[in-house]
């Protein structure tokens, strides 16, 4: 079984051209930046919603960074951790790359207000699910038009193969290895990697053909790992940036703002990382230990004023800190899943976001118009499918008969996917342009998605 193995049948070299030295897998990282879904990822939000500011992440640079941090981890664990995930140890730092980037493809527009209303309606419609990673592994599979071939599954037969990525790379890519099943339903946020549909299911299992167990393969860990550096970090600095978290307050150690975090951190803490004294001893090493202290002197001083020395040293702060995170994933050359006070200094970072960030009442207000705006375009796509935009939807409609027509496609499940995946793979700019258009009759000029 080759890693590097396409599952279309024309796919059937995996030796690099002469004059094109990239290895399959690099290739692959390759096709995902070229894809249409990895360019709407500039029109959806990370926290803090794109039409907000021009400086706060948004999903494509949070991508970006985390393709960089995963890079840079694979690229020291290469040596010892390239055997059975790659053919060749350079090919190493491509895959976890390759995944970084399609690690996001699937999240909907809003993130996880989205992800969240777009679940309720599958559920409603469907008796299914919807989950960010399993569209993920949808779009590199089938929504992107990049190849339409016959497939090692069925040679008679051609289908969409989304980017046609190799094995090496769709594993890489899958997060979570559980196929969706009926089980799930009664889980309020259930993770998976793979739709229960035909298709998808076709695809999954060809991935993971000859591993009775599927379980997440190095790469797949590494790119997990690097998504938390990156948004740990860079959502707490946008928040410093912002005004929203009361950094100066916190590195004085202000007795109201040290125990609102603490609270939070106690609260979220479902791995039970912290215990005892392990809340002051993270924070002190993220803020107030000697060789911490000092790269924050302005800060705690005069508190970040937006001068440019207060962005310089904020800037060279989360720097840093990334830095002492990617080394401590790393040791004696190997890979080391977050942990112990690694995983402490992770938790306690994504606490200030949800303290500070999401949980707040305008930010709560803002989540629930999402929440609300998301369901309501999914009924109105359901009670008139011709407002879609491609056609074939329409096509798969008129192959039906009469009979089955009368009783209405709203319930058929290949439609109500239909549905899904087109709202998934909204920006949010366009989300409010549709909802506009369908709720409040207002015109917008070149109102169009397609993969």
């Amino acid at each position: 079984m080759s890693l590097y193995e396409r599952f279309s049948i024309s796919a059937t070299s995996t030796a690099p051209a002469a004059h094109d030295p990239r290895s399959p897998v690099a290739k692959d990282r390759d096709r995902i930046i070229h894809s249409s879904a990895f360019r709407r990822l500039q029109g959806k939000s990370q926290i803090v919603g794109v039409e907000v500011g021009d400086f706060f992440r948004t999903r494509i640079t949070h991508t970006i960074e985390c393709a960089q941090i995963g890079r840079g981890i694979a690229t020291a664990v290469a040596a010892n951790e390239w055997q059975g995930v790659v053919e060749q140890p350079e090919a190493f730092p491509d895959v976890v790359e390759a995944a970084c980037l399609a690690h996001d493809l699937g999240h909907p527009p809003f993130g996880h207000n989205g992800e969240q209303a777009l679940s309720a309606m599958m559920r409603k419609h469907n008796a299914s699910l919807f989950e960010g990673n399993a569209q993920s592994f949808r779009i590199v599979t089938q929504l992107e038009s990049k190849a339409n071939a016959p497939t090692r599954a069925d040679p008679l037969r051609e289908r969409w193969l989304g980017l046609d990525l190799t094995r090496a790379t769709l594993r890489a890519v899958m997060k979570y290895t559980e196929l969706e099943n009926n089980s799930m339903l009664k889980v309020e946020h259930p993770t998976f990697g793979c739709y229960n549909d035909t298709a998808d299911r076709e695809y999954y299992e060809w991935v993971w053909e000859g591993a009775k167990n599927p379980s997440r393969t190095v790469a797949a860990a590494i790119m997990d790992t690097a998504d938390d550096i990156a948004y740990a970090v860079h959502d707490f600095e946008d928040g410093v940036w912002a005004g929203m978290i009361p950094l100066q307050a916190l590195l004085n150690e202000q007795d109201y703002a040290v125990g609102l975090l603490s609270e939070k951190v106690r609260q979220r803490d479902r791995k039970q990382l912290f215990a005892g004294s392990d809340f002051a001893n993270t924070f002190a090493a993220l803020f107030t230990d000697q060789e911490v202290a000092s790269k924050l002197e302005y800060l705690r001083t005069i508190g970040y004023d937006r001068t440019r020395e207060a962005r310089a040293e904020l800037k060279n702060y989360t720097a840093w800190l990334i830095g002492e995170l990617m080394g401590s994933v790393t040791s004696g050359g190997s890979f080391v899943e977050p942990a112990g006070d690694v995983g402490r200094r992770i938790a306690m970072l994504k606490a200030f976001a949800w303290q500070w960030m999401i949980e707040r009442t305008d930010i709560e207000t803002i989540h629930f118009g999402q929440k609300r705006l998301i369901q309501r375009i999914f009924e109105g796509y359901c009670e008139r499918p011709e407002m879609l935009p491609r056609r074939e939807e329409w096509e798969v409609i008129r192959s039906k008969s009469t009979r089955r027509q009368r009783r209405g496609w709203a319930r058929w499940p290949e439609k109500i996917r239909h549905v899904c995946d087109h709202i998934a793979g909204m920006t949010d700019g366009y989300a409010h342009a549709v909802y506009d258009q369908m709720y409040r009759a207002t015109q917008h000029r070149d109102l169009h998605l397609t993969y």
